[in-house]
């Protein structure tokens, strides 16, 4: 089918598609900033796929954005997680596929009544005041 042929749903899910790739990319790009209009266009684009692997990306989004999950945990599943959906959403791939990635991904969801990660803090002595006391002479 060439793209001249596409119908509006299709040549719609080809650039919803684009959209979330483009988002994601940037968002990878540009990490440890989070800028709040990629993220908001991006949810944006998941929310409107409407499959369980796109929804479960847009929840794990949300809370790398409100920082509940690390980014440099995350962000790797998610581009991976993304390139998969696109290719679900292409027919490439089958609905198992498409489970498994949505499993992955589902793994970094914070379990329920769990205590919050710890926040990393810096130190409050600068390394190079650290020293390993004296040492004995032999």
């Amino acid at each position: 089918m060439t793209e001249d042929r596409a119908s509006p749903e299709a040549r719609a899910a080809a650039a919803r598609m684009d959209a979330i790739e483009r988002g994601i990319t940037q968002l990878v790009r540009e990490a440890p900033v989070m800028d709040e209009a990629v993220t908001a266009e991006l949810l944006a684009q998941l929310r409107a796929v409407g499959v369980p692997l796109a929804t479960s990306i847009a929840q794990v989004v949300e809370l790398v954005a409100a920082g509940q999950i690390a980014q440099g945990i995350a962000l790797p599943h998610l581009a991976m997680a993304c390139a998969t959906l696109a290719d679900g959403v292409a027919g490439r791939l089958s609905e198992r596929e498409l489970e498994a990635a949505r499993y992955e991904i589902d793994t970094l969801l914070p379990l329920p009544g769990a205590p919050a990660a710890p926040d990393v803090r810096e130190p409050d002595v600068p390394l190079i005041a650290l020293s390993r006391g004296s040492r004995r002479q032999t």
